[in-house]
């Protein structure tokens, strides 16, 4: 229906939606997009802004195609139809859409209705008009794209009609207050279609090494944070991942933070005046334990800085000379982490002395590995008496050096642009004598630098 400014009516605008969706899944290689997961979201997100420079980000795709179920059907702002048309092979998402509209005029006018256009074939004029044989050979020609029309259009309307009645059966993870201070206490609200098929079992996992199992007759949970930071918790189903929510608890400068192994129900926030600042490098072993550390055990001591920054964290290098926790009681790998939050995703690195290997950890976004199934010997090095560490990203392509030698190198799909924040971790006591992080492109500066 044709609305009276002349403009496509409802009907017409998701149609022409669909027909997007549907080139748009040939195009990627998968035209059956209700088998499409996560990966295939994320995939494409990064392909578009590769080939069109426009960011769509993996929940809006999941939304366009139905993965996502909203309230109203959902319809995508114009530099996003823009994006999905230049990715089919339009100039623009009004270029695609006159040629659909010339595609259904074509098929349903007689041969001598046909639209004026340059590009087109015109209707003859009398000085050119055939011969009565020539016309019957032109009117049977004219048949075969007018019935080759119809079928492709009966099989558009029979593609909406089946994508809108296979209900999504996909679960959210909604946090109602994302934002806040250390301690926060977060409360997540499971969305699900209620149907039959949706009975299996949900778990959350927090992000911060904790989790909750759930039903599908729960619709709240709660959760208490107690460091500062920026968490990702993922909602999974039966062991599979649905959906992602973030959690971001900031704070005003540098913190230190203490937990010990195995005591998971406290942590100890150590007030340190100065902290990086006036050569103050370090937090002693007294203060740790008047904070309630036992220092006879395996601790851990984490360092924070969490406050939103202009730096991209697809574009960044961050270095750092550090020294680990000196020979000391529940200390004996000798580890020190680093990790950088994006938008997203993050980069988290480990660097333990040889031997330890077992136990690092590695991500650089949708990269991850670890080493109880990889070989991550190359991430060993003996860090007690000082050394450097490097993490350079440029255009998703991260390189790690320890001590101004390259040791890994790899490149990831998921951006994670903005920098939210940064923390090193050591096990036991450590200290930082120096940090920096900066932006590769426009030279921005982390506030937290020393």
């Amino acid at each position: 229906m044709i609305t009276e400014n002349g403009q496509p009516g409802k009907a017409e605008v998701f149609a022409f939606l669909d027909i997007s969706c549907r080139r748009v899944s040939e195009t990627y290689g998968k035209p059956d997009w209700d088998t499409w997961t996560n990966s295939d979201y994320v995939s494409l997100s990064h392909i578009l802004f590769r080939q069109t420079r426009v960011r769509i980000s993996p929940n809006t795709l999941k939304r366009i195609f139905g993965k996502i179920k909203t309230d109203s059907r959902y319809y995508p702002q114009k530099a996003t139809r823009d994006a999905l048309a230049v990715y089919i092979g339009h100039p623009d998402w009004d270029h695609f859409v006159k040629m659909q509209e010339w595609t259904a005029r074509h098929t349903e006018r007689i041969p001598n209705g046909f639209i004026r256009d340059e590009n087109l074939p015109q209707p003859s004029t009398p000085a050119d008009r055939p011969t009565r044989s020539s016309r019957k050979n032109t009117k049977r020609n004219r048949r075969l794209p007018l019935l080759i029309g119809c079928a492709i259009l009966l099989a558009v309307l029979l593609l909406v009609i089946q994508q809108r009645s296979v209900s999504s059966e996909s679960a959210q993870l909604i946090c109602r207050n994302p934002l806040g201070e250390n301690p926060h206490s977060a409360v997540f609200q499971l969305r699900h279609s209620g149907s039959k098929g949706e009975s299996g079992a949900y778990t959350i996992l927090f992000g911060d090494g904790k989790r909750e199992r759930l039903n599908a007759n729960d619709s709240l949970a709660t959760h208490y944070y107690e460091r500062p930071g920026r968490y990702f918790a993922i909602l999974q189903r039966d062991g599979v991942n649905c959906d992602t929510s973030t959690v971001y608890l900031q704070t005003k400068g540098w913190t230190v933070t203490g937990n010990m192994m195995h005591d998971t129900s406290r942590v100890y926030p150590i007030e340190v005046a100065d902290l990086f600042a006036k050569r103050r490098r370090s937090v002693s072993a007294p203060e740790a334990a008047r904070a309630g550390i036992d220092t006879n055990r395996t601790f851990f001591m984490e360092f924070i800085n969490s406050h939103p920054t202009r730096i991209d964290g697809d574009n960044f290098e961050l270095t750092t000379h550090l020294k680990t926790s000196p020979d000391r009681a529940g200390v004996r790998c000798s580890q020190v982490g680093i990790t950088v939050w994006g938008e997203s995703s993050q980069h988290m690195f480990e660097v333990m002395r040889p031997g330890c290997a077992h136990w690092i950890l590695l991500q650089n976004s949708d990269i991850q590995k670890s080493g109880l199934r990889d070989d991550l010997s190359f991430m060993g090095a003996d860090m007690r008496f000082g050394g450097t560490l490097t993490l350079r990203v440029i255009d998703k392509q991260a390189v790690i050096f320890i001590n101004n030698r390259q040791v890994y190198k790899t490149s990831y799909t998921q951006p994670l642009h903005q920098i939210y924040g940064v923390k090193i971790r050591f096990a036991g006591i450590g200290t930082v004598d120096s940090f920096s992080l900066k932006d590769l492109k426009t030279g921005s500066m982390f506030d937290g630098n020393f």
